[in-house]
This record gives structure tokens, sequence and C-alpha cells, in this order.
């Protein structure tokens, strides 16, 4: 729990250090950091005990450089060497996720559906989700198979289940409710 709290800290403390033109960049470059702290030994080698913090941070500091990142990115992850909080960046970059999208009436959907829909199926959907919420919709699409039809709507830990499994379900229960 203490972690996440800290992450929190962290993940905010970056929104309000960067400003719209640099999000972009800025979460690009993060994002890219992110992807071989966990896909590679990266992580490991940064959050180990045994490995000094000077060869962290200088090889924090030599990846900034080969990669061009810009001086708030290579500072922030400086800093979550220094302060031994680097175990805690996928969290951190989760909640900056989360924090800048709500700062900008951003929102993030998934959804679901047994085979990819048409386009004009997700722009339409799109609008309902525009009208409904305001702001900026973002609507990843996955397809899961085991769906027999409809389509389920995952906003963070809210699920909007329109699946034709669900609505069987629902008749189901109002079947047996009403013996």
């Amino acid at each position: 729990m203490r972690g996440r709290a800290i992450a929190r800290r962290y993940a905010w403390a970056l929104v309000t250090s960067v400003t719209d033109q640099e999000y972009s960049r800025i979460s690009s470059e993060l994002r890219a950091f992110l992807k071989a702290f966990n896909e590679t030994e990266l992580g490991e080698i940064l959050a180990s005990p045994f490995i000094a913090m000077e060869k962290k941070k200088s090889l924090v500091e030599e990846i900034a450089h080969r990669f061009n990142f810009h001086r708030k990115a290579r500072n922030f992850l400086v800093l979550l060497v220094e302060r031994n909080r680097i175990s805690l960046f996928p969290m951190v970059m989760e909640f900056f996720r989360q924090f800048w999208n709500s700062a900008h009436n951003i929102h993030e959907f998934t959804m679901i559906t047994a085979v990819e829909p048409p386009e004009d199926v997700v722009e339409k959907i799109k609008k309902i989700l525009s009208e409904k919420f305001g702001g900026k919709i973002i609507l990843k699409s996955q397809v899961d198979s085991s769906i027999i039809g409809g389509l389920i709507l995952k906003k963070g830990y809210t699920v909007y289940d329109g699946s034709i499994e669900k609505q069987l379900e629902l008749i189901k229960r109002k079947i047996v409710e009403g013996e």
C-alpha cells in the first residue's frame, strides 16, 4: 500500500511539471524506457542493491543521452534512482497516464468484441461515449472470440457489459426470480 502512495506522489509531481507541448515527447520517452525496464535486465540492474548508485545513475544518464531524452524525462529517471524508487517506475507510469488523462478530460476505454468491428461502428461508439463523458475519447479495440456477440466496454475498473452472454444471463435471472 505504501508503494502505491509513493508512486502516486511521483506521478503527480511529473504531471504537474510537464507542459502540454512537452507531454507527447516525454511520455513517449518514458514509455520506451519502461518497455526496456520491463523486457530486459535494465529493471533488475537499476533496482539491485548490489550495484552502486553512481553506476545506476551513469547508466540512466547514458541511455538518456544516447536516445536524446528530454531534460525532464532524464531528471525524473535519475531522481527515481537516487531516491531508490526506481522499482516503482512501472506503477508511477500507470498513475502518470491516469492523472494526465484526468487533468485533460481524456477518457480511455477498451472495447472488447467477438470480431473486429467496422470503423463506422467504432466512430458511432466514440460519439456516444463523447456525448456521455465529454472530452476526448480514446477507444482501444480488443477481440475476444469467447464473446457470443455484443460488446464490453472497460474504463479503468468499471465494466459496461453489453455482451449477448450478459443479456441472456439477465433474462435467465428474471425468469428464475419471477417464478
